[in-house]
């Protein structure tokens, strides 16, 4: 972590990660991020710091649990005792002039200290709080811009400082812009696929459900033209028209394929990884058509025709969850508004 202090930027090195499993970023969103939606994955940390973890959820809205363990697994890869070559300490990585200013003796041992685990972890929380805090108002205000999981990171790493000057989280150092997308690619791991308890018709389980699930938890990520992969959203790309204009080559998230893509991994165990472009997924032997009348949570559907140029996956109920258009986020749709479908169910 690199924190401002009194004025002095401490810089901690952080390890860099390939950026195409990136988590997505809300460009110019100042609404609050989906983290408050995520929950704990059973079994993905630690368990003796798993309480102190979904404690830390419970400080604010804007962060949740898996956003804290993968912040954690960034900084130190969970030793309570590592000290970086910068001086940075314990799990979450406090510089000793910062320290004082966050600490708490969470498990009533007598003393606060960033080595004790339950110490640093909900430390942690209450500084990555206070940045969405003050984050919030910025935004609102319009001096700064962006994802606020984005702005928490990117200020956990080098200041609130660096990231007002910057207007938002994008604020163009290697370190800072590496290390953002890096811990929100580690959140798919610690994030529990459940289906959100508000659809009815979700089946009991299996394939389908599970690729339902798995779309779900990532509803209100960007769209992005050509993005999204079996591990997750990725990078958009320049298409030379519309979707340049909307900047989607700068934007982290999916496309209406990529998100089938996605899914459809996840529910196989990345058994099956189907090709990005949606006529490919329409005709791929794998996938078993079936009359409109019979689809089920986790099919696939396409605006019929042979040739669509879109996609979406049924949920049941009949609504649709979709990635529709530039300047869209992942949302559910009515399947009426695709018109006439043509259906297929993988797995």
């Amino acid at each position: 972590m690199r924190i401002w202090t009194v004025g002095l930027v401490v810089v901690l090195a952080v390890m860099v990660v390939p950026v195409l499993v990136l988590m997505f970023m809300l460009a110019g969103d100042t609404g609050r991020g989906a983290s408050q939606q995520r929950t704990l994955a059973p079994g993905t940390v630690p368990q003796q710091y798993e309480r102190w973890v979904q404690q830390a959820a419970t400080v604010c809205p804007e962060v949740s649990a898996p956003l804290i363990a993968a912040q954690i697994e960034q900084e130190s890869n969970w030793d309570p005792n590592a000290v970086s070559k910068a001086g940075a300490q314990g799990l979450s990585q406090f510089m000793p002039g910062t320290w004082p200013s966050v600490a708490v003796d969470a498990d009533g041992s007598g003393t606060a200290s960033p080595f004790d685990g339950a110490d640093a972890i909900m430390a942690q929380a209450t500084y990555d709080c206070r940045i969405a805090a003050r984050a919030e108002q910025d935004l609102a205000s319009g001096r700064i811009h962006g994802d606020i999981t984005d702005i928490i990171l990117a200020a956990y790493n080098c200041g609130y400082g660096c990231v007002l000057a910057a207007g938002g989280s994008d604020v163009g150092n290697g370190e800072t812009d590496d290390y953002v997308p890096s811990v929100k690619a580690r959140m798919l791991k610690y994030t529990s696929l459940s289906a959100p308890a508000d659809v009815g018709d979700w089946g009991t389980g299996g394939f389908g459900s599970t690729v339902v699930a798995a779309a779900s938890a990532w509803q209100g990520a960007p769209y992005a033209w050509g993005g999204g992969g079996p591990s997750g959203p990725t990078q958009g790309q320049h298409d030379g028209g519309v979707a340049d204009s909307y900047g989607d080559y700068n934007k982290v998230g999916f496309d209406c394929s990529g998100l089938v893509v996605y899914a459809v991994a996840a529910a196989s165990g990345g058994r099956i990884v189907l090709p990005h472009y949606t006529v490919d997924q329409l005709n791929d032997p794998r996938g078993h058509v079936v009359p409109v009348d019979q689809a089920q949570p986790g099919d696939i559907v396409f605006p019929a025709g042979g040739h669509p140029d879109h996609e979406a996956i049924y949920i049941g109920g009949g609504q649709i969850l979709q990635a529709p258009e530039s300047g869209g986020v992942v949302s559910r749709a009515s399947l009426a508004s695709l018109g006439p479908v043509d259906v297929r169910r993988y797995g």
